[in-house]
């Protein structure tokens, strides 16, 4: 009895792990589904990238803030 409830705990921890793990993909980016023509940066791989990767983020954000309130002043005429 021991060993069955052993192997049916092992099986369940075993079906854990290989959802939890096996839909780990690269998905892309969700990006605005306006007519932006801004481009999100992608995440760097290596550690030696992030000094650029965070440039990046800075402009795109304050790129996207920018073009954000265009779009709010055009609505407000």
């Amino acid at each position: 009895m021991r060993l069955i409830l052993m192997l049916t705990a092992l099986l369940l921890v075993g079906l854990l792990l290989y959802r939890q793990l096996g839909d780990v993909q690269d998905s892309p980016a969700i990006t605005p589904t306006s007519d932006t023509h801004l481009e999100v940066p992608r995440v760097p791989q290596r550690v030696q990238d992030v000094p650029a990767f965070e440039q990046q983020m800075q402009n795109f954000m304050l790129e996207t803030s920018e073009e954000r309130r265009r779009q709010i002043d055009a609505l407000e005429r």
